[in-house]
């Protein structure tokens, strides 16, 4: 693990190497995010603000949703944009058969590729994610119910979130390096997809409550079922399916 770093930071300057893709990934983002904050709190909090009719619980219950979706949309789109497109570019130029002939494990590079796709994204979504807790609140909550932040939605957001996006990078790095890069694609831009509709819906219809830990315990239990999965691919990770899938 002592190679883990420099080999981090040189896949995180090979993915991130194009501009107009972090240009993309991040204006996306905060499109995405920002409408949406600005919607809810147009049309449902300032509404219910003006007849003083929103009490603590539908508060934290707008609020946990914002931040929820800021945080995966940060990530995610990470995902969406950077999981694949490196990993194709390295195998038609035969780089990861040149790091399989050096002393590097297998896991090790496996490892380092999915964190270099998954951590700027998780610095990305836990920023967006703070700057629409931090503005809602300022701008709805602060002055009649003080700064709201439960540990519910803490875990949901800033825990649960960054949980689920790990086990699926490590998923679609595994799928991409073993397989087809493109299969990895695929697995993103579904999971992703599915995963925040899934959740968005179950927390506008209550089921569960997202300001509920049953919520934050749905998340972990989709993040834990994601690793599981990885974990029965990973025997699959080895240098010969490594160099055959590259030689499609």
């Amino acid at each position: 693990m002592s190679t883990m770093g420099p080999l981090l930071v040189t896949s995180m300057r090979n993915t991130f190497r194009l501009k107009s893709a972090i240009f993309v990934w991040i204006i996306l983002a905060l499109i995405l995010s920002g409408t949406a904050t600005i919607a809810v709190c147009l049309f449902l909090l300032a509404p219910l603000t003006e007849t003083q009719a929103l009490d603590r619980h539908m508060a934290e219950f707008y609020l946990c949703i914002l931040v929820y979706f800021a945080c995966f949309m940060g990530t995610g789109l990470a995902l969406n944009v950077f999981a694949a497109q490196p990993m194709i570019k390295e195998k038609a130029q035969r780089t990861v058969e040149s790091l399989l002939a050096t002393p590097l494990k297998v896991r090790t590079i496996w490892l380092a590729k999915s964190l270099a796709v998954f951590l700027p994204g998780l610095l990305v979504g836990e920023v967006l994610g703070l700057i629409t807790l931090v503005v809602v609140n300022g701008v709805y909550f602060v002055p009649t119910m003080g700064f709201l932040l439960t540990p519910q939605i803490a875990v949901s957001s800033f825990v649960a979130v960054p949980a689920i996006l790990l086990s699926l990078s490590l998923l679609v790095h595994l799928v991409g390096l073993a397989g087809d890069p493109i299969a990895g694609t695929v697995i993103t831009q579904i999971m992703v997809s599915t995963i925040v509709t899934l959740i968005i819906n179950m927390a506008a219809h209550n089921i569960p409550d997202p300001t509920s830990w049953l919520f934050a315990l749905v998340n972990l239990l989709i993040a834990a079922g994601i690793g599981i999965v990885v974990l029965v691919l990973l025997p699959r990770l080895t240098k010969e399916r490594i160099v055959m899938s590259g030689r499609k």
